[in-house]
């Protein structure tokens, strides 16, 4: 396990006790604990499993034993919350077994979370969903922001680095720092690629599940997003795609077919064309005159419009 990636996130005291944590787990025997006293972590670490890797990891246990214990922390109720072990777990009830050899661990959330983004860091067989999860909530929970302030926050910085906006508070270029250096080390990726990957976010239902189910991957999934006002050809073609193994470049061809199809059905504006150019001439015109010609030029258009609401509503 990889505790690295905290060097220079936490403050020094906090990356001892995750060290001592680690070493703990190497060193500590496994006791037998009662699965049904097992909960979950209320973070987010793993969304789906599929069932054949379970029953896969469940034959291996039957007939070699358990290779690793899983890790827990004893709660104050005398329950146990999971750190690592989720699939171990799932193969024990698949098993019928009431109790599973764990590490138990004495420590802290914040101790358990850094160990479980630890361990997720190092996993190759996260869906990007998950992972886009887990590195949001890891980064929620080092900032001390709830998710959507770290989204706001995330895109803010991107936005100044991009020159959208100019300037950060001292507050925020810190938090800035945090999150890149907090990226790179998790996954080795950039402060662009989760601005991107938060895109899965707004995905339909459909397409969470598939990716989650079958391991689509973020491009993949924001190519049949596409087809989110069509739901019917959107079901049909990720059908197609599970039950044919379609390939990027196919789906990509298909979404462009269908999108073209129900292009052709609707009633084409003949005014769409102006009106941007119109949109676009005002926005030049505008940022140029002072501001007694702004007002005069706002009482205009807005006479303007009125005429043609008035006369679109005769039809209405």
């Amino acid at each position: 396990m990889d505790t690295g990636i905290f060097d220079d996130i936490f403050e020094t005291p906090k990356v001892k006790k995750i060290k001592e944590a680690v070493q703990t787990i190497k060193e500590v025997k496994p006791q037998e604990i009662e699965i049904s006293k097992i909960k979950n972590p209320r973070f987010h670490d793993r969304s789906y499993v599929s069932p054949e890797r379970i029953v896969s990891l469940a034959e291996n246990i039957k007939e070699y034993g358990l290779a690793q214990p899983i890790v827990v922390r004893k709660l104050p109720d005398g329950s146990y919350e999971r750190i690592i072990g989720y699939i171990r777990i799932k193969a024990f009830e698949y098993l019928k077994k009431d109790k599973i050899p764990a590490i138990v661990l004495d420590v802290d959330e914040e101790t358990a979370l850094a160990l479980m983004i630890s361990e997720n860091a190092q996993r190759e067989d996260l869906n990007d969903y998950d992972k886009l999860m887990s590195h949001l909530d890891y980064l929620s929970f080092i900032l001390k922001k709830d998710r959507q302030e770290v989204i706001k926050l995330a895109r803010k910085v991107f936005n100044y680095i991009s020159g959208n906006i100019k300037e950060l508070s001292s507050e925020e270029r810190k938090e800035a720092q945090i999150i890149e250096k907090t990226l790179h080390r998790l996954s080795g990726t950039n402060l662009r690629t989760f601005i991107e990957r938060l895109k899965m976010l707004n995905v339909v239902p459909q397409i969470k599940e598939a990716i989650r189910k079958y391991g689509w991957s973020y491009s993949l999934a924001i190519e049949v997003n596409k087809l989110r006002e069509y739901p019917d050809k959107m079901d049909s073609l990720i059908k197609k795609i599970v039950n044919e193994n379609l390939s990027k470049k196919e789906v990509e061809r298909l979404v462009k077919e269908m999108l073209g199809e129900e292009a052709e059905k609707r009633v084409k504006n003949p005014f769409k064309e102006a009106f941007k150019d119109i949109n676009r001439k005002v926005s030049s015109v505008y940022r140029k005159l002072p501001e007694p010609e702004k007002k005069k030029i706002e009482r205009e258009i807005e006479k303007k419009l009125s005429e043609i609401y008035r006369l679109l509503e005769k039809y209405d």
